[in-house]
């Protein structure tokens, strides 16, 4: 005779709920991204994950709380440890040729010298 298997007070047990937090960021071009990530993962590879989502290397980019200085946290610091928070918008910045970060920017042509 077959018995039916039990279920112990362990199996019941549930996994605490994993938080993630939305972090917002806009790309170069102007569009935004809505990421949602554990506030644990490193900050090198939220900018990895970023990068990709706007199509860029993420060698040629960084992130900006303001747009002109880069966060530039340790490899592997979370999230959480940086300072960011649920909302937050993020700047992604590239020196990547025609992504139209403000790295990017070419100066104005030179004035064309008059031929005599």
């Amino acid at each position: 005779r077959l018995r039916a298997p039990t279920l112990s007070t362990t199996s019941l047990r549930t996994q605490a709920p994993v938080i993630l937090m939305i972090l917002r960021v806009r790309t170069p071009s102007g569009g935004t991204l809505k990421l949602r990530v554990e506030p644990s993962l490193g900050f090198d590879a939220f900018l990895t994950q970023a990068a990709a989502e706007a199509g860029l290397p993420s060698a040629a980019c960084s992130l900006s709380l303001n747009r002109k200085e880069s966060l530039s946290p340790a490899p592997g610091t979370p999230l959480s440890q940086v300072g960011l928070a649920g909302g937050d918008l993020l700047y992604l910045l590239s020196s990547e040729p025609g992504s139209g970060g403000a790295a990017t920017a070419a100066p104005p042509p030179a004035a064309a010298a008059p031929v005599a």
